[in-house]
């Protein structure tokens, strides 16, 4: 016996997001083929685009969750890696703020960097709440330094 399949006439609801800026843990990227848009070349079969990941983080680094479900947000970016480009590409951007300078430095140089490596590593995120209700992410940036006082004498 097959499947049977119901319609359903209810969509899924955006995750309760304030905009601001989160910790995030990097959970991977997912190629997409993406029609429309102002700047889509591929009319026919849609551009190529990098969705990465992110799952958002609390101040002590425990995952936030929304109705028992991790919020996990993405961004969408080009696939050029472009680091000669007049302006830097968000997908430049993006693995900036996931590597560390020596690793970036690598990158810069020709070396590629492995996915597997970023997996799990932390970066602060900018989070923006669309019209509509869903959050997005906007810039990435690198992971934000620990800081503490200064003794008191």
């Amino acid at each position: 016996m097959g499947n049977t399949y119901t319609a359903s006439t209810t969509a899924a609801e955006a995750p309760n997001v304030e905009a601001g800026l989160y910790d995030a843990r990097f959970d991977g990227t997912e190629t997409k083929r993406v029609k429309g848009g102002m700047y889509t070349k591929d009319t026919e079969n849609g551009d190529l685009k990098l969705e990465w990941s992110f799952t958002l983080l609390d101040d002590d680094g425990a995952v936030l969750y929304d109705d028992g479900d991790p919020i996990t947000l993405t961004k969408l970016t080009g696939v050029g890696f472009n680091i000669a480009s007049k302006t830097i590409p968000h997908e430049v951007k993006v693995l900036k703020a996931l590597c560390t300078p020596v690793e970036f430095a690598a990158f810069e140089a020709g070396e590629g960097t492995d996915e597997d490596a970023l997996l799990g590593r932390k970066v602060q995120v900018e989070v923006f709440v669309k019209d509509n209700g869903w959050p997005g992410i906007g810039n990435v940036i690198a992971a934000r330094k620990a800081r503490k006082a200064a003794p008191v004498e």
